[in-house]
C-alpha cells in the first residue's frame, strides 16, 4: 500500500453554530420537493430531490474480508469475516422520472445495520468524483435540475439544465456536471462502478468504491429503450447474484487524494478490497421481490449513518459538505413521508419482511399507484 503524505488532520468537528448555519444553507430542500412536485406530471405527491427514480431494490449481502487493514478492523460493520443483510437501491439521479438514456447520474445506496444495532449507509454515484466543490453548489446543482423537471424533450431540457447551471456557477460547473452524466447515456447497464463521498474512519479521511466482479458494460447503441437499465438489471440479476467489490481508498495528500476540492476524482492505485457487495439472484417481479423494492423506495437513508471509530464516539460527519448531506437528506425524507426506520429496523436482523411491515408497504405501493405517482419502473 502506498506511503501516506500526510495525516487528515482537520476534520470538523461541527459545533452548535455550525449545525445551524449550515441547515439554513440548506433549508430550500422542502421549496425543491414542491417545485419538482408542480412541474413533474408524473409526481402526484413530494418525493425525493435527486435520485427518486428507482432502477432496482432488493436485499444485499455484505461479506467483510477476512483480512482488513488496520485502520478499518473493529470498526463498524468492519468485523473480519462477518455477513450482513442489507437492502440496496439503484437509482438515476434527477428529481423525477426521465428517459433512463438521458445524461445523468446513476446512484448506489446499500443500507445495513451493525452488531451493535448502528445503521451504516454507503451513498454512492457512478463517477469518482463530486457534482460540486462544496454544498452551496450543490444547491445551485439541485435548483438547476429542478428546472427541467417535467420536460420529456431532451434538447430542451438540457439547453435548461446548462443555461441556469451556468449563471449560478459558471462554465466550468457546468462542464465538469456534463462530462459526469455522459457516462451514464453511454451505458448499457446499471452495473458498473460507484465511488461514495469521504467518510472518516478513525481519524482517517477514506472513499469506498463498489466495482463490478466482472466488467460488462458497453455503449447501449442508436436507440436504447426508455427503461432499458430497469430492463437490463431485472434480467441479470433473473439469472444470478450480482456481486461487488467493496473496496477501501485511504486518504494520502490533499494533492493525490482531495478533501476540499471535490470535483477532482481520488488516486486510486492503493485501494484494497475489504469486502463483497451481492445482489442475490431473485425474480423482480415477484410478489416477495416488489416487496423488497417498495421498501427500498419508501425507506431514507443518509451518509450520516456511519461509524467513525471503534467507540462510535463522532457523532457528525467530518466535513462540511458531509454535514449538509446530512441535514439536506433529512429534511428530504422528512418531506416525503418517509417511512420510519424503526419499522424496518428487524430486516437486518431477520432478513426478512414481516407481516405488519409488508401490509404497509403494499399500502404505500397501492396508495402511489392510484395516484400514477411514478416512482420506479413496472417490472
Amino acid at each position: 500500500m502506498a506511503q501516506r503524505d500526510a495525516d487528515f488532520r482537520k476534520p470538523l468537528r461541527p459545533s452548535p453554530q455550525d449545525l445551524e448555519a449550515i441547515e439554513k444553507d440548506v433549508s430550500d430542500i422542502p421549496n425543491l420537493q414542491q417545485t419538482l412536485l408542480e412541474k413533474d406530471k408524473d409526481l402526484h405527491r413530494p418525493d425525493r430531490v435527486a435520485h427518486q427514480y428507482q432502477i432496482a431494490g432488493s436485499k444485499v449481502i455484505l461479506r467483510v474480508a477476512e483480512e482488513l487493514p488496520e485502520e478499518l478492523r473493529g470498526v463498524g460493520l468492519f468485523e473480519p469475516g462477518t455477513e450482513h443483510v442489507g437492502i440496496g437501491r439503484i437509482s438515476t439521479g434527477l428529481g423525477g422520472p426521465h428517459a433512463e438514456f438521458h445524461p445523468d447520474f446513476l446512484g448506489l445506496m446499500l443500507a445495513f445495520q451493525t452488531r451493535k444495532g448502528k445503521r451504516v449507509d454507503f451513498l454512492a454515484i457512478n463517477d469518482p468524483s463530486s457534482p460540486a466543490d462544496d454544498h452551496h453548489a450543490f444547491m445551485d446543482l439541485l435548483r438547476a435540475t429542478g428546472e427541467l423537471a417535467g420536460d420529456r424533450n431532451f434538447f430542451v431540457e438540457q439547453i435548461a439544465f446548462t443555461s441556469d447551471f451556468a449563471k449560478r456557477r459558471g462554465a466550468r460547473a457546468v462542464a465538469h456536471v456534463v462530462r459526469q452524466t455522459a457516462r451514464t447515456s453511454l451505458s448499457s447497464t446499471a452495473y458498473q462502478t460507484y465511488w461514495t463521498g469521504i467518510v472518516e474512519v478513525r481519524s482517517t479521511a477514506a472513499k469506498f468504491s463498489l466495482v463490478p466482479v466482472r466488467d460488462e458494460n458497453r455503449n447501449p447503441g442508436i436507440s436504447p429503450g426508455e427503461r432499458h437499465l430497469t430492463e437490463e438489471w431485472a434480467r441479470r440479476q433473473a439469472k444470478g447474484d450480482i456481486e461487488f467489490h467493496l473496496d477501501w481508498i485511504p486518504f494520502l495528500s490533499e494533492r493525490k487524494t482531495p478533501t476540499e476540492g471535490l470535483t477532482e476524482p481520488w488516486k486510486e492505485g492503493h485501494k484494497k478490497t475489504v469486502g463483497t457487495v451481492i445482489f442475490p439472484k431473485a425474480d423482480l417481479a415477484s410478489e416477495e421481490q416488489r416487496l423488497w423494492a417498495t421498501l427500498a423506495s419508501e425507506m431514507g437513508a443518509n451518509p450520516g449513518n456511519w461509524v467513525h471509530d471503534e467507540a462510535d464516539s463522532i457523532p457528525e460527519p467530518a466535513t462540511r459538505f458531509g454535514v449538509a448531506r446530512k441535514i439536506a437528506y433529512g429534511m428530504s425524507q422528512k418531506g416525503r413521508n418517509a417511512l420510519d426506520p424503526q419499522f424496518y429496523q428487524e430486516v437486518f436482523v431477520t432478513g426478512e419482511i414481516g407481516e405488519e411491515l409488508a401490509k404497509e408497504l403494499r399500502r404505500r405501493r397501492e396508495e402511489k399507484e392510484r395516484e400514477r405517482h411514478v416512482s420506479s419502473a413496472p417490472i
